[in-house]
């Protein structure tokens, strides 16, 4: 029975994070489509998940969010897409909507079913998982910058004109890739961080998002 059950919650777990790192394809649009795009991804993802998925995808859920039917961590994927839209220049939003996606999918996959080590301030997260974490992060947001900053003025309103869209075009990759890798350390951090009542599907992608934006703009 135990084996059969340890066998049920790979499948679930895979499952689940496979769908949501698949969930990386939707920020290519980024490229061409403006920050509303995202907005609009945010709010239609959030009636998606909270109505549709429980219903039809009855496997991305875990067992204890199956009888409520309801995930919230889907649900604070959609409001993390729609913040990061609305509040941050859009290849900082491709960046950190591509550590959302790709980064905390590998490192569940890696550090719940490779992981031995646990960190020494959270014991239900492990080294590998925040490594897996770390490194994926610093690659993947890199790569999201570079391939929607062509796009930069189809930024928020909030950034419109703003001498700060003008640093995303002029920072080179190779800095850049620095900036990426220490906003990938601090998104890490804070995904690792033992908080009950704060998802870090919101927390992780918005920390990555404030210090590429910050970093960007302060040392260009």
């Amino acid at each position: 029975m135990r084996k059969k059950a340890r066998i049920e919650e790979l499948y679930q777990e895979s499952f689940r994070q496979l769908l949501h790192l698949a969930t990386f394809l939707f920020i290519i649009p980024l490229r061409w489509f403006s920050y509303r795009y995202a907005v609009w991804f945010g709010i239609i993802s959030f009636f998606w998940n909270w109505k549709v998925m429980p219903r039809y995808f009855p496997d991305a859920f875990r067992s204890e969010e199956q009888a409520r039917r309801i995930s919230p961590g889907m649900l604070w994927y959609s409001v993390s897409v729609l913040l990061l839209g609305l509040c941050f220049p859009l290849p900082v939003l491709a960046g950190a909507w591509a550590v959302l996606s790709i980064s905390d999918s590998l490192a569940t996959l890696f550090g719940k079913f490779l992981g031995r080590k646990s960190l020494f301030w959270n014991r239900s997260k492990t080294w590998l998982g925040f490594l897996v974490y770390f490194f994926s992060a610093g690659i993947s947001g890199w790569a999201f910058f570079l391939f929607t900053r062509a796009n930069v003025e189809a930024s928020s309103s909030f950034w419109f004109q703003a001498e700060s869209l003008g640093k995303m075009m002029a920072v080179s990759p190779l800095p850049l890739l620095g900036i990426s890798f220490l906003s990938g350390l601090a998104g890490a951090l804070m995904e690792s961080l033992p908080f009950s009542r704060i998802n870090d599907n919101l927390t992780s992608p918005l920390v990555y998002a404030l210090i590429m934006t910050l970093m960007v703009v302060m040392l260009n």
